[in-house]
């Protein structure tokens, strides 16, 4: 991962746009301390991909530890139950 100052990364941004989809992250420092990490389009989706199943899996664990509270397999069950018995 290369890192360039803020000030660079003004000059040269079309230069590491170009780095960074071609698939090499590009860390952008203020006074020597990481502020930014630019990343190809591709790797920003997976990564939000990423970050939303870890809240998804970190919300289901903190209802399975409540009592009486569905999980997702049991609230899927009874929606198509209900679903069929309209039917």
């Amino acid at each position: 991962m290369r890192s360039v100052s803020v000030a660079e990364g003004r000059r040269r941004l079309a230069e590491l746009i170009r780095e960074a989809e071609a698939g090499r992250s590009v860390t952008i420092l203020r006074r020597g301390r990481p502020v930014a990490v630019l990343v190809s389009a591709g790797t920003y989706g997976r990564l939000e991909r990423a970050a939303a199943y870890l809240e998804a899996l970190e919300i289901s664990e903190r209802l399975a530890a409540q009592p009486g509270v569905p999980n997702a397999l049991e609230v899927a069950r009874a929606a198509r139950e209900e679903l069929e018995e309209r039917r």
